[in-house]
């Protein structure tokens, strides 16, 4: 696919921005790199030795039972016929972001890098290039734009928007290399729709997608799985949270009449946790839908626009003219949601995320205000959907971020086995766990992290500072290399108080309460979708139906009117025409982009 020659221009106007010192944001390292000629000497004349026996090793290990799961597994025992390297030396550019805690010269970056080299049997002369996760973010398609100085391996965040860079020759078709991959077939075989999902219709693939590695099989979300509560307020008046809609009206209307006499000293039932999200994003699963182009188990559909919709529109209209919602929960920023949630504005907020409970709860203004979850009521549809539900084992992430390798790197088979060594168990450990005795150790057969990180006032930011991944502020190694769940919930999920039927009132953490509590009926089916292939061109329409698109922005625009009652959502005529407006949005025909979809979807 031929990219605009404007495009081009432009792109080497700002390009000086990610190739030259990355002006200010970033900075420039070179690791490993070899600064005497003696020992140059030693490493070529080792390299020659080792050269002799390689043929005959590589017989010796074909023959032999590999075991890719051995700590001292190399590319050689691994079966893995790498070209020999002048000097032993392997040089490459690599363009990174960088995240909260840089990763360079942490304890575990350099024991990436000494595994790297043991691995792959050559020294690494790396030429980091490090620029802020936003900046990076916002600038990275343009080296491929200009289509010159392409990183040998670089981290992408826009996904399946990097394929035209595949299809005219910029990156590395990495189906051409799949001899020299051990490790990401494991993470490709158990994502749901199987290898599929990481390629495109012709088989091609143009980037390392980023991985989770879920061990005990936590099918846990991470946001809109859950109504927060006043707990106090819940537990002095003798109620519980709601587990059924009906049960949800009725909580409400009880705690406005106790406002209304004064009892409670709340301004409303209802709040919002920020404007950025739709209050109803905290409903829809609830209905059976979603708030955007999704897949309901059987045809990819827009949301916005179905019956389900439009019956979860009438259920939250009859709570706003009720009076038991914040009249501000569509224009209250985040910094306001908190001062709502903690100076007794509300009593439940349906729309969060995990974490939010536990920052309220520690900048509470008194002694008693307690916040707390409970999984999403049941409607007439039965158990509510959740967002986000991971996959079991080791999956690829339903998501944009991961790793391409340049069309043009001088070695693209040690490219590629570096970068599939990262989904190996060893590094997916070694990068979320550390080193065992110095940041974690075994109890009783399970990793527990050492007490120096797990007592400090912000175990995160002191397991990043050694550059431990899981801590979410820091990315080690080449991000993004998967996530180890249980490392992550350690490190990086708070504690919060949660209430169920079973257990009453107790604390449990949001990503592991949110399995528990929602079962495997709560799994959404989008979380699950087919493989659907689709052009460049055919993206750009989806992306118009996506979170984030027209359609979706409209949408919540005129949703917010049939809240608030000023467009009737009991008028047929006015939803006819919402969903006329809606279609209108589209460069090209809105029906005709889902047939596209449900088309190239495979089933």
């Amino acid at each position: 696919m031929k990219k605009k020659v404007l495009e081009k221009l432009a792109a080497l106007c700002l390009i000086g921005t990610m190739i030259v010192g990355v002006v200010g944001c970033g900075q420039t390292e070179t690791s490993s790199s070899i600064n005497d000629e003696a020992e140059k000497e030693v490493n070529t004349s080792a390299q020659t030795e080792a050269s002799e026996s390689k043929s005959t090793e590589q017989e010796a290990n074909s023959e032999a039972t590999v075991d890719k799961n051995d700590p001292n597994a190399t590319a050689m025992t691994n079966g893995l016929n790498l070209p020999e390297i002048d000097g032993g030396v392997l040089k490459l550019n690599v363009s990174i972001p960088e995240f909260n805690i840089s990763s360079e010269g942490t304890m575990i970056q350099q024991e990436w890098e000494k595994k790297m080299e043991a691995y792959l049997g050559v020294d690494l002369d790396i030429t980091w290039t490090r620029t802020p996760y936003a900046d990076y973010r916002e600038n990275e398609l343009l080296v491929l734009q200009a289509g010159t100085n392409i990183p040998d391996i670089a981290t992408t965040t826009k996904g399946s928007s990097i394929v035209e860079y595949g299809e005219d020759g910029t990156l590395l078709n990495l189906s051409d290399y799949m001899d020299y991959m051990v490790y990401y077939p494991d993470y490709l075989e158990q994502t749901n729709g199987g290898p599929n999902y990481a390629k495109n219709e012709d088989g091609s693939m143009y980037y390392f997608i980023d991985g989770f590695y879920n061990p005990d099989d936590i099918m846990g979300a991470q946001s809109f799985t859950a109504f927060a509560y006043r707990f106090d307020i819940l537990r002095d008046m003798g109620w519980t949270p709601a587990t059924t809609l009906d049960e949800f009206t009725k909580l409400c209307e009880d705690m406005k009449a106790k406002i209304d006499d004064g009892t409670l000293d709340l301004d409303y039932v209802i709040i919002n946790n920020t404007k950025d999200y739709s209050i109803y994003r905290g409903f829809v699963g609830i209905f059976h839908t979603w708030d955007c182009l999704y897949y309901n188990g059987s045809e990819w559909v827009f949301g916005p626009i179905e019956d389900n919709f439009r019956d979860m529109l009438k259920y939250i209209n009859g709570l706003y003219k009720a009076g038991y919602i914040d009249p501000e929960f569509a224009t209250a920023d985040f910094n306001q949601g908190t001062v709502k949630a903690t100076t007794g504005v509300g009593a439940i907020c349906p729309t969060l995320w995990a974490g939010s409970v536990a920052s309220w709860n520690s900048a509470r203004t008194d002694d008693k205000t307690e916040w707390g979850l409970a999984y999403l009521p049941a409607g007439d549809y039965g158990t509510a959907w959740k967002w986000g539900s991971r996959q079991a084992g080791k999956s690829l992430n339903a998501n944009a971020s991961g790793i391409y390798i340049s069309a043009d790197v001088e070695y693209p088979e040690y490219a590629v086995a570096l970068i599939d060594y990262q989904y190996s168990d060893q590094i997916v450990e070694l990068l979320n766990w550390g080193i065992e005795g110095q940041t974690y150790n075994v109890v009783d057969g399970e990793k527990v992290f050492v007490d120096e990180i797990m007592n400090a006032e912000n175990p995160a930011n002191t397991s990043g500072e050694y550059g431990l991944m899981a801590s979410s502020v820091c990315r080690t190694g080449i991000p993004f290399v998967p996530i180890d769940f249980n490392a992550m919930l350690d490190l990086a999920s708070l504690p919060e108080p949660w209430w169920n039927e079973s257990n009453g009132f107790y604390e449990g953490k949001y990503w592991v309460e949110s399995s528990v509590n929602g079962g495997d009926d709560s799994v959404s089916p989008y979380d699950r979708a087919p493989v659907t292939y689709l052009s460049a061109e055919e993206q750009t329409d989806k992306s118009q139906l996506s979170y984030g698109g027209v359609c979706e922005s409209r949408a919540k625009e005129l949703a917010h009117k049939f809240i608030v009652g000023e467009l009737d959502i009991n008028d047929d005529a006015a939803w006819e025409s919402y969903i006329a407006d809606i279609k209108s949005q589209t460069d090209n025909d809105f029906d005709s982009i889902l047939e596209t979809l449900n088309a190239r979807t495979v089933k």
